[in-house]
């Protein structure tokens, strides 16, 4: 692999990362907006069990 390469993998990972950051808000938004936790999973590919522990750890519930 070389330098450039390694490069845009690096970048691809953090910019990866600042997305997984995010999701957790995004998750509690779209719920918050009335969105179904079906919906988010075939929207996001988040699995419902994550979107569940989501909204578990920040005691929202689904509208």
């Amino acid at each position: 692999m070389n330098d450039a390469e390694k490069d845009a993998a690096e970048r691809d990972l953090k910019t990866f990362r600042q997305a997984m950051d995010e999701r957790d808000s995004l998750v509690r938004q779209a719920v918050k907006a009335g969105i179904s936790k079906h919906r988010i999973h075939q929207l996001s590919g988040i699995a419902r069990t994550t979107i569940d522990r989501i909204l578990a750890n920040t005691k929202e519930t689904r509208p």
